[in-house]
């Protein structure tokens, strides 16, 4: 408080940044998938993959249909989304407590849209580099959930599936629960970018590590464009940021999770995709 009011015009000018942000890159690339994901939610059924990708999928990461379903769509999507439709799913019954700890260790991702265009275009001046990033965020993820697979998620699935709605109710539900979750992670960007802004302003510290382990896009901005940048990239997009993990702590209220071990496993993503980057620097650059 006392920072705020010692560096009011820095703050001001952070929540204007922020606000920039939200409305050019987070709500553009988060609210369609957030609308569309509470319908998928809604209104498809549990075995909406293909009997046999839905049997490949439970033998590789140990997760059912809609397993599958929340992966494909949480790297679709970007962060919070895999968290989000993890928790409507679990809620609708579609998702056994054990199986939603599992997803929620590789599901929660970036997403393409960020990470092409943010990263990629926007720091590096590259939509290869970018791609690049994608790949190995994406390779990653999914290495992550055969590592932490269990034999014993593999026959966990839906525990009931209710009529689904008519689309109309199931659409204004979705668009109504997207809007209010897009107001709160805006909440949760506008107040640590600020939070960031004063902190650098009285410390002089700017690295992209610290600063990213905070908040993703910041340090993202803060990077060169050299081979170690590249693998710092990887690295924050694997880890995510706190901003992040409190916005999907606030989006799995009320759902059986462990947070140590997905934080744990957001780690070793950011491990994992530093040692790929890194190794592949002098090759994609």
């Amino acid at each position: 408080m006392l920072g705020v009011l010692a560096l009011s015009a820095q703050a001001a000018q952070a929540v204007r940044q922020a606000l920039q942000l939200c409305a050019y890159s987070v709500i553009p690339s988060l609210f369609p998938f957030f609308v569309l994901s509470g319908l998928f939610v809604s209104l498809t059924p549990p075995q909406f993959f293909p009997r046999a990708v839905s049997r490949a999928g439970g033998r590789l990461w140990g997760c059912s249909s809609d397993g599958l379903m929340v992966f494909f769509l949480g790297i679709l999507g970007g962060y919070p989304l895999g968290a989000r439709m993890i928790c409507q799913m679990y809620k609708s019954g579609r998702l056994r407590g054990e199986e939603v700890q599992h997803l929620l260790l590789f599901c929660n991702n970036a997403g393409p849209a960020f990470i092409l265009g943010m990263v990629g275009l926007g720091r590096f001046g590259s939509l290869r580099i970018g791609v690049y990033l994608y790949l190995i965020h994406v390779f990653c993820a999914a290495l992550l959930g055969i590592i932490f697979r269990k034999k014993t998620t593999s026959a966990l699935g839906a525990q009931h599936y209710s009529t689904p709605p008519p689309f109309s109710a199931a659409l204004v539900h979705a668009i109504s629960s997207a809007g209010s979750s897009m107001v709160q992670i805006c909440a949760f960007v506008v107040f640590f970018i600020t939070l960031l802004q004063l902190f650098s302003s009285t410390t002089n510290l700017s690295h992209p590590l610290l600063l990213g382990a905070v908040e993703l896009t910041n340090g993202i901005l803060q990077l060169g464009n050299g081979h170690a940048d590249f693998a710092m990239a990887a690295a924050l997009l694997g880890w995510g940021g706190i901003s992040v993990h409190l916005q999907t702590a606030a989006v799995l209220e009320g759902t059986p999770v462990h947070f140590l071990r997905y934080l744990c496993a957001k780690a070793a993503h950011a491990a994992l995709s530093y040692g790929i980057a890194f190794a592949l620097s002098s090759f994609v650059l």
